[in-house]
């Protein structure tokens, strides 16, 4: 491997957030994830690999709260295209076996390659071609061909280096904004994120809809819930009313309401679902 290639990342350091029954996940699949190389370190956050086989066992459905990022997904099942961020609780259900790999851009770095707001991709997908010139059935046909996932990242990155626009000054700047709201779950209001970068609050949002695809106050909060959800997979001694009271809900309730409405289980029946 020559240095600055793509090369694994070890999940103890820098685990997989937003699988929701993280422990369950393992049993019925492997996540890979890589580093991209040196030079599209500024526009890739990494790439991922899912490989599974269950053999006679009945399909199962993983549920993952999505994160304010796009997607390049090659997928043996036929889904092969462009992501965008899916607002509620993602789903997909896997059977038999099979494999898919992604590409994963940094909040805001996908907009320059688009050309266009990727609003447009919240919730739904696109062909590959609608992007690169690239045929998505081929670069299907080339990924179920290839037993090789650091070989997939390179072809990947190859893709995505023919295709690299200008450096983006508004692409820099949504990335350095979601890092913050990710990095000070504190943070309650979109307003106050507006203030903290010296913005007016239609002009974030206007900044968001244009190059991370969701609103600001929808990434304020899928952060605290991705933290809420890695709190719980953990387990540990911290208590629903504790984590309720950092995340900055007025109360456990508050929380509890939150909680339950995006996953679909309150965070006790989260827990035991775990635990089981």
């Amino acid at each position: 491997m020559r240095q600055g290639d793509p090369k694994p990342i070890d999940p103890a350091a820098k685990p997989a957030r937003g699988l929701l029954h993280r422990r369950v996940s393992f049993e019925h699949f492997e996540l890979t994830r890589f580093e991209p190389s040196d030079d599209l370190a500024d526009w890739v956050e990494h790439h991922w690999m899912v490989l599974y086989d269950l053999g006679d066992r009945p399909p199962y459905t993983q549920r993952n709260l999505s994160h304010p990022n796009q997607h390049l997904v090659i997928d043996s099942r036929g889904e092969t295209g462009i992501f965008g961020a899916a607002t509620g609780v993602f789903e997909t259900t896997l059977s038999g076996s099979g494999r898919v790999f992604a590409t994963k851009f940094w909040p805001g770095a996908f907009r320059p390659f688009f050309g266009r707001a990727v609003s447009a991709l919240s919730d739904t997908w696109l062909p590959m071609e609608t992007v690169f010139p690239r045929n998505s059935g081929e670069l299907q046909e080339a990924f179920v061909a290839l037993n090789d996932p650091l070989g997939m990242a390179e072809r990947m990155e190859e893709m995505i280096r023919a295709q690299l626009p200008e450096p983006d000054e508004r692409a820099g700047l949504t990335r350095r904004i979601v890092g913050f709201a990710e990095a000070h779950l504190e943070l309650l209001s979109a307003g106050d994120l507006a203030e903290t970068f010296g913005m007016g609050l239609r002009a974030l949002q206007r900044l968001f809809d244009d190059y991370v695809g969701v609103s600001p106050k929808w990434v304020i909060d899928r952060y605290r819930m991705l933290e809420a959800v890695e709190t719980l997979n953990a387990g540990g001694a911290e208590t629903l009313t504790a984590l309720a009271h950092r995340l900055g809900y007025f109360d456990q309730a508050a929380f509890n309401h939150a909680f339950e409405r995006l996953t679909g289980a309150a965070p006790g029946t989260f827990v035991a679902r775990q635990e089981g």
